[in-house]
């Protein structure tokens, strides 16, 4: 059989990256202003006033400012109150992803915190997908808000979509203070070799008749070439790696221009840090409470079993799969893709998922150990 490529190179980039590969990094601004959705079902009688939005913002390194939105529980009290910290996924984004969700947290007395990313919006320095700032920013994070008295430090979630689920593990493994983490659709791997998983996965999915002994080769080629970028090797090797890497790509049942195409976007600095994603390995050191929740019709991230695994060993995790939702967690999803994303209510919007994590977090985030947690399944 012979092989035949199909579909844009651009879209290998969408499971390449796991610090990028959200498929929505580009997403439409006005998904981010999301209207209020449903409430949780099981309270969806209540009339509760909205959150009260103040302005903060956080010092992180190198001498970067971050500009932030801290939403404040409205009739519950003075404080101090539980927060759950919400990091954006892959991608230049803005504060506002997480808006149907903030208004639920509200409603049942958490705060929460959205920040823009640095070099974004009103935040400074310069924006770069690097999972080590990227947590150092999550990490400042919490710092600032710990010193609120507003604000119960004992008591604080992180909440990551996608790339965000890979920070809120690493911030919540470095720090022992955190109360529980929340992952939506969220990478779950070590290094180059959960790279090559997803660079896998997608060019079966992009070669009709893909076959393992064609595909194989090229995405081991590929990495060989990135681990020697991360190596720091020589312009030979890079240059001999390189076109190996095309060879392979044209033998899988790339025409070469597209094969050319497809590894220049590839090699690239934000992918030679793929080889510094722990995600699984921070997942397995936390013994907190830990939910993941992933969408049956996501075809970015296909993580929920790699979760799973990396859970098993920590009784208060939960791992949680919701039918028929993608990747932005959008009601009405028919492929699943990207390109639908704009076209389905609001982002991360749909009730199920809002319902599942504002429960969650409320029972767990009652108490500084948490309760009805749930077990792994």
């Amino acid at each position: 059989m012979t092989n035949t490529f199909r579909g844009p190179p651009i879209r290998l980039l969408t499971a390449l990256l796991p610090l990028l590969a959200t498929g929505i990094a580009g997403r439409v601004e006005a998904q981010s202003q999301a209207k209020v959705g449903k409430p949780s079902p099981n309270r969806a009688g209540m009339a509760v006033p909205g959150p009260i939005a103040t302005e903060v913002r956080i010092s992180s390194e190198p001498g970067v400012t971050l500009a932030g939105t801290l939403y404040l529980p409205a009739g519950h009290g003075k404080g101090p109150y539980p927060l759950a910290v919400m990091i954006q996924g892959s991608g230049p984004n803005k504060r506002g992803g997480f808006a149907e969700l903030i208004k639920q947290l509200s409603a049942d007395g958490i705060a929460a915190l959205e920040y823009d990313k640095r070099g974004v919006g009103q935040s400074t320095g310069t924006y770069e997908e690097d999972p080590e700032r990227l947590t150092a920013d999550a990490a400042a994070a919490i710092a600032t808000m710990r010193h609120r008295s507003d604000i119960a430090g004992s008591r604080i979630a992180l909440v990551g979509h996608s790339g965000g689920g890979v920070i809120a593990p690493a911030a919540a493994a470095a720090d022992p203070d955190i109360a529980a983490v929340v992952t939506l659709a969220g990478n779950v791997g070590d290094g180059l070799p959960y790279v090559r998983k997803g660079l896998y996965r997608q060019m079966m999915k992009m070669v009709v008749g893909g076959r393992d002994t064609l595909v194989g080769p090229a995405a081991d080629a590929t990495m060989t070439l990135l681990q020697a970028r991360v190596d720091s090797r020589d312009a030979a090797t890079i240059s001999r790696l390189s076109a190996n890497a095309v060879d392979r790509f044209e033998a899988a049942g790339f025409p070469r221009p597209q094969a050319e195409q497809a590894l220049a976007m590839i090699d690239v600095p934000d992918a030679w840090k793929g080889s510094k994603l722990r995600s699984a390995s921070d997942l397995k050191a936390l013994h907190i409470p830990v939910l993941a929740v992933y969408g049956t019709k996501d075809t970015v991230v296909d993580d929920a079993s790699a979760a799973r695994a990396a859970l098993a060993s920590n009784p208060h995790a939960r791992v949680v799969m919701l039918d028929g939702l993608g990747h932005s967690f959008q009601e009405g999803a028919v492929t699943g893709t990207s390109d639908e994303a704009s076209k389905l209510g609001p982002y991360l919007g749909s009730p199920r998922l809002v319902a599942i994590v504002g429960d969650w977090l409320r029972n767990t985030l009652s108490s500084k150990i948490g309760r009805g947690m749930g077990q792994v399944r």
